[in-house]
């Protein structure tokens, strides 16, 4: 494909779906850091002969084979299937095989071991729910009836049902207008992962300073769930106070290792100075997940005031 002037795409016509709208983005996204002055030819076709020109096939054509650029999941093939059991679409096919180098463009870094740990980023965040979704695996449920779960696939279903009725170009048109935000949500999710993996490294130091490793005291805020101890991440924040939040147990806010207390939730200013008896006190998240004082020795202050409160040693 090197210094080839036209690179023609192709995936299916009909009714689109996450996985064909997201390889769609994610080659365009990679061509634009590999080959930006390459032009992209886009075609949607389920004709042999359209197939059989285009240089990158996906999600169509029953063949899958990486070294003739051809990424189909449809027919049965022991190499579709992942280990953790989810099968690949479309879109795991195409990133597993220009994930890692589109990361290395992006982050501007070529040690094999923080790209891989940012391409296992990007899977969990993003490839592993939309092909799963795909091949009709559920990745979450419903927990409160009558709560629509809007995730992508979800979406990206209600936005061609608007169009279905309209014929195909109506169609192609919504389909390079989802392709536009995939890109942009790709991107983002890359970036993300990059800064997470940084701020990882940046996080142990902090850690293994830190005297007391229920309260680590940062220089901007880090999550501690992978280490054992954290309770409380102190930093400053953007109002130029000083926050504690609590560290979460698998990711989830609502699921952390501690909360403040009670009496404490809901409150600010004066009302939460008089409760805490603390100086400076301006605010505790009615979930008691956030606890902010005007100052760094005021909000430690006020975590080891909830630990006394809470009893823990």
């Amino acid at each position: 494909m090197k210094n080839k002037k036209t690179i023609n795409l192709l995936t299916h016509s009909g009714l689109f779906h996450a996985d064909d709208i997201f390889a769609t983005a994610l080659l365009t996204l990679y061509f634009k850091n590999k080959e930006p002055k390459t032009k992209l030819k886009y075609k949607r076709s389920i004709e042999q002969k359209d197939i059989d020109k285009a240089d990158i096939v996906y999600d169509i054509g029953r063949i899958h084979n990486p070294k003739k650029l051809r990424f189909d999941h449809h027919q049965n093939d022991s190499g579709l299937v992942r280990k953790n059991g989810i099968p690949y679409a479309a879109f795991g096919l195409v990133f597993r095989h220009f994930g890692l180098e589109l990361i290395s463009m992006i982050s501007d870094n070529k040690n094999k071991k923080f790209v891989q740990e940012c391409f296992d980023g990007v899977e969990k965040k993003l490839v592993l729910h939309i092909d799963a979704m795909d091949n009709g695996v559920l990745t979450y449920k419903q927990i409160i009836d009558d709560v629509d779960v809007l995730t992508i696939d979800n979406y990206f279903r209600i936005a061609r049902s608007i169009v279905k009725s309209k014929g195909p170009k109506e169609m192609d048109k919504k389909f390079f207008e989802l392709v536009k935000l995939s890109e942009s949500i790709i991107e983002n999710i890359i970036l993300y992962a990059i800064k997470t993996l940084k701020e990882k490294e940046v996080a142990i130091k902090f850690y293994k300073k830190a005297k007391d490793k229920r309260v680590i005291v940062c220089d901007v805020f880090f999550n501690f769930k992978k280490f054992p101890e954290p309770l409380i991440t102190v930093y400053p924040d953007l109002r130029g106070n000083w926050s504690a939040k609590v560290v979460e147990k698998d990711g989830e806010l609502y699921n952390a290792r501690i909360y403040f207390p009670e009496s404490w939730r809901g409150l600010d200013d004066g009302e939460l100075e008089k409760v805490t008896g603390i100086e400076g006190s301006t605010f505790c998240h009615k979930s008691g997940f956030l606890a902010v004082n005007k100052t760094k020795e005021g909000v430690l202050k006020m975590v080891y005031e909830a630990f006394k409160i809470l009893k823990i040693k």
